[in-house]
C-alpha cells in the first residue's frame, strides 16, 4: 500500500507539466477550433464573413477608424461583427459602426445617416471612417453584413500573424516542442530517481537480510554454547557423584575389613581359652 501511495503521489514536475499542458490547451484548442470553423464557413458562404456563433472576428488592416470616440479602433485591432439578418438591419441607427461589402472586400465604418424608402424602411446607409474627411456614399442595405460590437487593440495583427507559416511555427510549434522536451527531461529524471530509490531499497533490504542472518547465527551460537555448558555441568555432576560413590565403596570395604580381623582374633581367643580349659582338665 505504501509503494502504491508513493507511485500515485504527484511530484512538483508532474504539477508543472499539468499546468503547462493546461495553459497550452486553453490557448491552442480555442485557436484551432475558431480557425477551423472560420475556414469551413468561409469556404461555404463567401458572401458574408465567417463567424463563430453569429460573431465574425475581423482584423483591421487600415487606420480609417482611428478616431477620438470610445468605440474607435486603430489599424491592427481585432473587431467583432454581429452578423445581421434583413429584419435586424432595419434597426440600424446613425452613429453605429457597420461592416459592409464593397468591391469584393469588407469595410467597417460608422453610419453618418440613414436613407429610408417610401414605406419608411431603411434602404441604404451613408458611412464614413472616423479618420476620413469624406463619406463613402450610399451603401445599399443588402451590402451591409453586420454591426461592430467591440474591438481589441493589436489582436488583429496577431491574428493575421497566426495565419502565416512562421506564425504557426512560432505560436503553435515552439510551445509544443518546448513542452515535449520538458516532458522528456522530466520523465528521464523521474526514471533515474526511481531507479536510484529502487537500488537504495534493494540495498536496504539486503542489509536487513544480512542483519537477520547474523542475528540467527548469533542465536544459534548462543544456543550451542548453552548446550555445551549444560553438558559440562551434567558431566561434572556425574563425575562428582562417581567420586562420592567410589569413596563410599572404599569406606565400606575398609570397615568390612576391620570387622573381619576383629572376628579372627576373637575366635583365636576363644580357641586359646578352650585350650586352657582342656589342659586343666
Amino acid at each position: 500500500m505504501e509503494e502504491q501511495s508513493k507511485k500515485k503521489k504527484l511530484t512538483k514536475g508532474d504539477i508543472v507539466s499539468f499546468v503547462i499542458l493546461g495553459v497550452l490547451a486553453v490557448i491552442l484548442i480555442p485557436v484551432f477550433i475558431i480557425n477551423f470553423t472560420l475556414i469551413i464557413k468561409g469556404s461555404i458562404r463567401s458572401e458574408v464573413p465567417p463567424d463563430v456563433f453569429g460573431i465574425a472576428p475581423m482584423a483591421v488592416t487600415t487606420g480609417s477608424m482611428d478616431g477620438d470616440r470610445n468605440d474607435s479602433f486603430a489599424e491592427g485591432a481585432l473587431i467583432f461583427v454581429d452578423i445581421l439578418d434583413e429584419k435586424e438591419k432595419q434597426s440600424l441607427t446613425e452613429g453605429e459602426i457597420v461592416t459592409f461589402r464593397t468591391n469584393g472586400t469588407y469595410v467597417t465604418h460608422r453610419i453618418v445617416s440613414v436613407i429610408r424608402s417610401a414605406d419608411n424602411s431603411i434602404s441604404s446607409v451613408i458611412t464614413r471612417g472616423d479618420a476620413n474627411n469624406a463619406d463613402d456614399g450610399a451603401i445599399p442595405l443588402e451590402n451591409v453584413v453586420g454591426r461592430c460590437t467591440g474591438s481589441i487593440a493589436g489582436a488583429g495583427s496577431f491574428a493575421m500573424f497566426l495565419q502565416t507559416p512562421l506564425g504557426i511555427v512560432l505560436v503553435v510549434g515552439v510551445p509544443v516542442l518546448i513542452y515535449v522536451a520538458y516532458d522528456v527531461i522530466r520523465i528521464t529524471l523521474n526514471n533515474r530517481r526511481a531507479k536510484a530509490e529502487g537500488q537504495a531499497e534493494t540495498e536496504s533490504e539486503k542489509d536487513k537480510e544480512i542483519r537477520r542472518l547474523q542475528q540467527l547465527l548469533a542465536e544459534k551460537e548462543n544456543g550451542e554454547h548453552s548446550s555445551e555448558t549444560a553438558d559440562l555441568s551434567a558431566g561434572a555432576e556425574t563425575t562428582c557423584y562417581a567420586q562420592e560413590n567410589d569413596e563410599r565403596i572404599v569406606s565400606e570395604t575398609a570397615e568390612n575389613s576391620g570387622h573381619g580381623e576383629y572376628g579372627d582374633s576373637t575366635d583365636k581367643k576363644f580357641d586359646a581359652s578352650d585350650g586352657a580349659e582342656k589342659e586343666s582338665d
